[in-house]
């Protein structure tokens, strides 16, 4: 392949150019023809003496907003773009007043074939929806390339001219380029930066735009633009163009018509509810990464290179354009235009769209390329004068400041979202009404957002509430201090909630008031718990009914009170505020510097506990864990803390944030409920046992027997401990047999001992329903350890491994302690009877394993036997 360009002088020369360069008439020859700021009788003549020329070759072209032409960028005149392919076929088609489906259709039977590489395309402006013909040409050929660009005119915003071999007065013209060599890449030059406030698009009808952020869009430049900027809206508002982020691609819509209602279209559409920001070159960015980047990627000459770049970006960037172009001519010879607009296929995801303010290139070779380019000493294309360096200084500064800028609000941003996560977070005016909430307010208080913003804040306020609180509370905010306190309010049904309370008073740059931020912790099941304790719980008198009451109210009790921890990535505390600070028990400079593992409890060292969290951290996970510490005076504390990552705006791991409530209390507490809930099974168990008229030690030793069993069966720890605690209840269900039968001292009858049996599903029924771990593996062990390995016992005649572990495990003890001991209708058995009957009962009865890892323990079940005979 080989891509020649000329400057159109007259027939001529044009003639003598084409036999000096030796291009023969063939349909392996494109030619795209530009033309600028000429008038269109001379555009036609030239088209017409190229067909008379080269017939058999292929013509498209586009009026323009300037030519690009090896390295350059010219005005006033118009180029011919000749590219000569040796493998290659060129087929040209144009339409004209055809919907997009109609031409799609065209296309499919007409041009594209399997060996279609690249589609040219060169659109009107004024007459064709581009936008929509790409994405219909990408759904019917997904990986085939497109390239080229809507029409200009020079800034004029009027019409533009289109035409290819066969039609002068075109709506798109095409050229098919077919091959099996020929080698394809695309490229896409943006660089543009968002800057200023996120802006969301709010009335927009396809491409014409009337409102953003509920404001007539004019209003919206003339705000962040100037009101001169709107006197020039199509020339100067192109500079500015709006940028928003489609499926990863950063992507911009500038104006090309201003309506007389106000509303103006752009470049291409855009969605309702869109998010864009005003965009700005960055050209040291540009400059930098034509001179650097760009050569890295393509190192080697192709053969041609096709450019398609926008008016805007040639008009913002000047002569740095005329620079980046003069880079992109190292690669290989260029030709393309300015447009209003550029088509961009996308190779990686196999879709095209229509891009403002980019260069995008194609580029080309016939054969694998093999020289390789020499990137010493690139030239700038023109020497900058001083209004170029102050526009390239200016940009720069705007670009660091910006990117500061960001930076900042990015990692206060997720500041912002740990603590919203934990807290009760409000937002009031000076006479505290309410005008933001999050959703923990709308969850703790029963109100929703609609009816708390607007409302004074005093909605909430519980009647329980002294008044003088709240006048100490607007005395301390008013003078420009934090008020802390608890705060007892009220539901929007009535009950009340109490939240640890923080209110600072915020201020703007020049001093002004401008909100006061409430962040709270909800510390009402704290404050219940509290009550509950010291109502209850110190009665000793209480049954065992209103004791199981009060359990199932003492569920989880958090204690919000937010403590917040920042460290660096190799775990380093670079921050501290003043509650860990208080609960540690030391200052912040006796903090700061400080390795955060050294908080921790030994045990958490040992386990290596921070550099696991670390590597989850490095992973972006957010972690929750509750982390017991060692405070400066060697107390313990236990936190409930959330460990986030804090990410900068490239995505990276910057340092550590921890977010913890104190649980210390709460923890404790628990672990006297836990005591409590054993306490109370094991009670329960013996008051089952008291009404057969057996002692409660048989309940005791049935759990240690049940949990020695349950550890050589292979339970773990914690699994063993709750069958220990749960065993104790396996005959609870005995307190609905009637006393005539629990403690006959003969046999039962037949229907007296179907009268015993109903005991498994009595004590079952009783404990089912309860959602404490304890109680429901009490359940199944009531129900399941009558049940035998053959089938044969009750209340359900489960066999072998249908039958739970825990019962299998307690049918075991309960029979190995009721033979050796005296019942009101037995006589203790002999140890040596005792294990005949286990031997012969194996596999029937009992799991057969089960009974020989009794009979190869068979000491230390005799040890605890004995144990409890001597301590009782």
């Amino acid at each position: 392949m080989k891509l020649l360009n000329h400057i159109y002088e007259d027939k001529a020369t044009l003639y003598d150019f084409i036999t000096d360069e030796q291009i023969i008439d063939s349909s392996s020859v494109l030619i795209q023809l530009f033309s600028s700021n000429v008038t269109e009788e001379d555009f036609l003549k030239v088209r017409k003496e190229l067909k008379t020329l080269l017939p058999s070759s292929s013509i498209i072209g586009s009026s323009t907003a300037g030519i690009v032409q090896d390295g350059n960028i010219v005005d006033n005149a118009i180029t011919v773009s000749f590219s000569i392919f040796e493998h290659s076929i060129v087929k040209s088609k144009s339409y004209c007043h055809l919907s997009t489906e109609k031409i799609l259709e065209r296309l499919s039977k007409e041009l594209i074939t399997e060996k279609t590489k690249l589609l040219l395309f060169f659109a009107n402006t004024f007459t064709l929806d581009s936008e929509k013909l790409l994405k219909q040409i990408a759904q019917a050929f997904p990986s085939l390339v497109i390239a080229g660009g809507n029409g200009a005119d020079d800034l004029k915003f009027n019409k533009c001219k289109i035409f290819s071999s066969s039609c002068q007065h075109c709506d798109v013209a095409f050229a098919a380029i077919d091959s099996d060599v020929l080698q394809v890449q695309t490229e896409s030059l943006f660089n543009w930066r968002s800057i200023g406030k996120e802006l969301t698009i709010t009335k927009i009808e396809g491409t014409r735009l009337y409102e953003i952020d509920d404001r007539p869009v004019l209003d919206i430049y003339e705000h962040y633009l100037g009101k001169e900027i709107i006197d020039d809206l199509l020339v100067r508002g192109i500079e500015f163009p709006f940028i928003y982020n489609k499926d990863g691609l950063e992507v911009a819509r500038a104006p090309v018509v201003v309506h007389e209602d106000g509303s103006i279209t752009l470049t291409g559409s855009l969605e309702k509810g869109v998010k864009v920001k005003f965009g700005y070159a960055d050209v040291e960015y540009i400059d930098e990464f034509n001179k650097g980047e760009l050569l890295k990627k393509y190192p080697y000459k192709m053969e041609g290179v096709y450019v398609y770049s926008c008016t805007g970006r040639r008009m913002m960037l000047g002569r740095y354009l005329n620079d980046e172009i003069c880079v992109v001519d190292k690669i290989a010879p260029t030709s393309g235009f300015v447009t209003y607009g550029e088509f961009f296929h996308d190779m990686n995801n196999d879709n095209n769209s229509l891009l403002n303010i980019t260069s995008t290139l194609v580029i080309l070779s016939e054969k694998i390329p093999n020289e390789k380019i020499v990137q010493k000493n690139i030239p700038s294309y023109n020497k900058k004068d001083a209004k170029d360096i102050t526009f390239k200084a200016l940009t720069t500064l705007i670009t660091r400041t910006s990117a500061e800028l960001d930076e900042n609000l990015f990692y206060l941003e997720q500041f912002r979202r740990a603590v919203d996560e934990v807290s009760i977070f409000s937002v009031t005016d000076a006479k505290g009404v309410i005008k933001e909430t999050n959703q923990n307010l709308e969850t703790i208080s029963g109100y929703t957002k609609e009816e708390l913003i607007g409302k004074p804040h005093n909605i909430l306020r519980h009647p329980d509430m002294p008044k003088e609180a709240f006048k100490e509370m607007w005395e301390t905010i008013r003078s420009g201090k934090i008020w802390k306190g608890v705060v007892k309010n009220r539901k929007k049904n009535g009950k009340p909630y109490y939240v640890l309370t923080e209110i600072s008073p915020i201020y703007n740059k020049d001093g002004s008031f401008k909100e006061y931020i409430g962040v709270r912790n909800d510390i009402t099941e704290l404050e219940e718990y509290k009550e509950i304790l010291k109502n209850e719980l110190s009665s000793t008198k209480k049954s065992l009914d209103d004791q199981i009451y009060y359990i199932r109210q003492y569920e989880e009790a958090v204690n919000a009170n937010v403590a917040i921890l920042k460290t660096d990535t190799d775990n380093i505390i670079t921050y501290a505020n003043n509650t860990l600070c208080k609960l540690h028990k030391s200052t912040l400079p006796e903090l700061i510097g400080m390795d955060c593992s050294q908080l921790r409890h030994k045990k958490y060292r040992e386990q290596h506990f921070c550099s696991q969290i670390t590597k989850r951290l490095k992973n972006k996970e957010i972690v929750k864990e509750t982390v017991t510490n060692i405070a400066k005076d060697a107390s313990e504390y236990t936190m409930e803390t959330v460990f986030y990552p804090i990410l900068d705006l490239e995505g990276n791991v910057t340092e550590h944030l921890q977010v913890m409530h104190d649980v210390t209390e709460i923890i404790s507490l628990n672990e006297e409920i836990i005591n409590t809930q054993k306490e109370v099974v094991l009670t329960m168990g013996a008051i089952g046992e008291t009404r057969s008229k057996e002692t409660g030690l048989h309940v005791q030793r049935v759990a240690e027997y049940s949990y020695l069993l349950a550890k050589l069966t292979g339970l773990d720890e914690e699994e063993a401990m709750l069958l220990r605690q749960a065993s104790p209840m396996h005959d609870i269900g005995k307190v609905g047999i009637p006393d005539s039968i629990l403690n006959k001292p003969g046999k039962l009858t037949k229907k007296e001992f179907e009268v015993m049996k109903t005991h498994t599903s009595l004590g079952y029924d009783m404990l089912k329903h309860s959602n404490k771990e304890i109680l429901q593996a009490s359940s199944i062990v009531a129900y399941t350890h009558h049940e035998k390995w053959n089938g044969m016992g009750y209340p359900n005649g489960l066999k072998g491994e249908e039958i739970h572990i825990y019962g299998r495990i307690t049918a075991v003890a309960d029979v190995f302690d009721a033979l050796g001991h005296d019942r009101v209708y037995k006589k203790a058995w002999k140890l040596e009877d005792i294990l005949e009957f286990f031997k012969n009962e194996k596999g029937r009865h009992f799991d057969p394993s089960l009974i020989d890892l009794f009979f190869e323990n068979l000491d230390r079940f005799l040890e605890i036997k004995k144990e409890f005979n001597s301590r009782f």
